[in-house]
């Protein structure tokens, strides 16, 4: 199987969000307990920085996104 690291895409929150949602439902992943909508996370990551593993079919099995820091 050949994975590609590509850009992310609107068209990839479905498969994205799944994957998020699965992290969230360990329990370890982070505090909430559902991944947010698009709206949300698109707000709430940089426009840059934001990553899938995507296979040579097209299926999503990973990906990273950037968030910015507060600055105190």
């Amino acid at each position: 199987m050949t994975i590609v690291i590509d850009d992310m895409r609107k068209a990839d929150w479905k498969q994205v969000r799944a994957i998020y949602q699965e992290g969230l439902d360990t329990g370890l992943a982070a505090f909430m307990r559902r991944a947010p909508l698009w709206k949300v996370f698109d707000a709430g990551h940089l426009p840059l920085g934001r990553l899938v593993a995507r296979t040579s079919g097209g299926t999503i099995v990973g990906w990273a996104a950037l968030a910015p820091v507060p600055d105190t």
